[in-house]
């Protein structure tokens, strides 16, 4: 195809498609994947199955998938990299739209909440660090999305352009804050966030020392894994201990069974054993070629 030919083709909006307008499977699966949760939201309105403050809950539950997402999105330069999977980077962009998506719904859902009195909304904003503190994440994350794209990236230029969305690593923690702000009594999953957040931190610490390309050593990535894990066991423990006073090593001990259920450290203990075994798996058999 000549040049002035390309030129000419319109490009896709679809985002399961590539600029050429071909269906990328990769995209349309996940984009399909990010959708769910607001079709599985839909449908709960659908049946009435949303408690009896609904508003309250769609505002839980679409903050609570835009913060996934979020993390997701950072997951997706470690998995790429570990499991030797290139065409994972097609899919960062989309996954980190769909959580801003998703937290721009959130938002508008809180001023539904007031009855879309702005003016009630904002006064309670104003008044209440949590929601200060989720509002100002929600804003570097709709910036963000703004700039995603390819235009924006041209008119920034590569190095300001990967500056301003390095602030995804700020943003990300005042997520968190917010969540765990917000959570009150049950922090299982803002704490399972935080130990997953710190492995993710973690990983791109140990990316750092080594050189670009070069593979991790598996001392390294073992040694992550148990000190991120050890680290959520333990934050949690000093949680409940200046909360409630609870024993430290009770708390720790129970981490560490599962009579109680999957507790946050084991489960960050376990989604990294998994990931480094998958990686040591895709290792071993392209030596083997």
């Amino acid at each position: 195809m000549s040049t002035k030919a390309a030129i000419r083709r319109p490009l896709s909006l679809a985002p399961w498609r590539d600029a050429g307008g071909r269906l990328v499977p990769l995209k349309a699966a996940v984009f399909v994947l990010l959708l769910l949760p607001a079709l599985w939201l839909l449908w709960r309105i659908q049946q009435h199955d949303l408690g009896p403050r609904p508003l309250t809950e769609l505002i839980h539950q679409t903050g609570l998938w835009a913060f996934r997402f979020l993390l997701l999105s950072l997951a997706v330069t470690p998995l790429r990299q570990m499991l030797r999977h290139g065409r994972l980077a097609l899919v960062r962009r989309m996954i980190g739209v769909a959580s801003a998506l998703y937290a721009a719904f959130h938002l508008g859902l809180y001023f539904a909440n007031h009855a879309f009195d702005l003016e009630k909304a904002v006064l309670e904003i104003a008044k209440s660090n949590y929601l200060l503190i989720g509002l100002a994440a929600l804003t570097g994350l709709l910036v963000l999305a703004a700039t995603s794209t390819d235009g924006m990236l041209r008119r920034l230029g590569g190095r300001r352009w990967q500056a301003l969305h390095r602030i995804v690593y700020l943003l990300t923690p005042l997520a968190l804050w917010h969540f765990f702000l917000q959570a009150k009594a049950d922090v299982g999953e803002p704490t399972l966030m935080a130990g997953l957040l710190l492995w993710l931190l973690g990983y791109r610490l140990l990316r750092r020392i080594f050189p670009a390309g070069a593979v991790l050593p598996w001392p390294g990535l073992v040694a992550l894994a148990l000190g991120s894990a050890a680290l959520t066991m333990g934050g949690e423990a000093l949680y409940f201990w200046l909360r409630s006073g609870a024993p430290l090593l009770l708390v720790l001990e129970t981490n560490l069974s599962i009579d109680m259920g999957l507790r946050p450290g084991m489960a960050v203990l376990l989604a990294a054993a998994g990931v480094t075994l998958a990686a040591l798996t895709v290792s071993i058999r392209l030596a083997r070629r």
